[in-house]
C-alpha cells in the first residue's frame, strides 16, 4: 500500500500545477474560484538509493522497484479543492476537502511564496499577498475543524469517560475514523499540559490547544 500525501493550502497557490508535474497528469489548470472542484489522485515517486548498493546484498523489494541501483517508492498524490476562510463551518467545499484531508498520512502544505494571491486566494498583484498569512489561515482551518468535532461530540465523550472509558480512549475512539490513534492523543495531552485535568473541565482554549501540537 503506497503512502498517501494530501495536497492543501488556498485557491491559486500552484497545488494542481505541482501535481501534474509530479505524477504526469493533466488536470484542468485555471484561476476560477475551485477549478478543482472534486479530490484527484495519482501516483508519484520518491527516489533513494537501493540498500543491497550499500550493504550487498540482494533486494526485491514488494512496494517498489529498484532500477539501476535507484528505488522508486510509489507515493499516492490527493490534489484537493483549495480552502476559503470559514471552510471548517462549511463554505466552499470545506467539509469534503476536510474530511478527505483528515485521511491523508501526511499534508503537503503548497503556499504561493510570491505573495501573488489575495487573502481569499484570488489572483492578485506580485507582493501584495502575505505567504505567511496564507500558511497559518489553512492551519487554523484545520485546527477548528477538528475543534468543531470535539465541541459537536462533548456529551458522547464525557458518557464514554463516565462509565469507565479513559480520556485517551474515549478522544481516540471519536476520531478513529481520520486516522488518529492513541498515540497521537497521548502524546498531545502530555504536551498540552492536559493529561490530569477533568475532560468537563476542557474550555475552548483547552480544546484549541489540542490541535496545536
Amino acid at each position: 500500500m503506497s503512502i498517501k500525501l494530501g495536497l492543501i493550502g488556498k485557491r491559486n497557490t500552484g497545488k494542481t500545477t505541482f501535481f501534474n508535474f509530479v505524477t504526469l497528469s493533466s488536470e484542468e489548470i485555471s484561476s476560477y474560484p475551485f477549478t478543482t472542484k472534486k479530490p484527484m489522485s495519482g501516483i508519484a515517486h520518491a527516489i533513494t538509493l537501493c540498500v543491497y548498493q550499500e550493504f550487498k546484498i540482494q533486494d526485491n523489494p514488494n512496494n517498489s522497484k529498484c532500477v539501476e541501483g535507484w528505488r522508486y517508492i510509489p507515493i499516492e498524490l490527493i490534489d484537493l479543492p483549495g480552502l476559503i476562510k470559514d471552510a471548517w463551518k462549511g463554505k466552499g467545499l470545506g467539509n469534503q476537502f476536510l474530511s478527505i484531508a483528515a485521511q491523508s498520512d501526511a499534508l503537503l502544505h503548497v503556499v504561493d511564496a510570491s505573495g501573488g494571491i489575495d487573502s481569499t486566494g484570488k489572483i492578485s498583484e506580485v507582493g501584495t499577498g502575505d505567504p505567511i498569512s496564507d500558511f497559518a489561515d489553512i492551519e487554523e482551518e484545520l485546527i477548528m475543524w477538528y475543534h468543531k468535532i470535539l465541541e459537536g461530540n462533548r456529551d458522547k465523550v464525557s458518557k464514554l469517560i463516565r462509565t469507565g472509558s479513559n480520556i485517551v480512549d474515549a478522544v481516540t475512539d471519536l476520531y478513529r475514523g481520520i486516522g488518529v490513534t492513541k498515540t497521537h492523543v497521548k502524546e498531545t495531552l502530555l504536551a498540552t499540559k492536559l493529561e490530569d485535568k477533568n475532560f468537563d473541565d476542557f474550555d475552548m482554549g483547552d480544546g484549541k490547544n489540542l490541535y496545536h501540537i
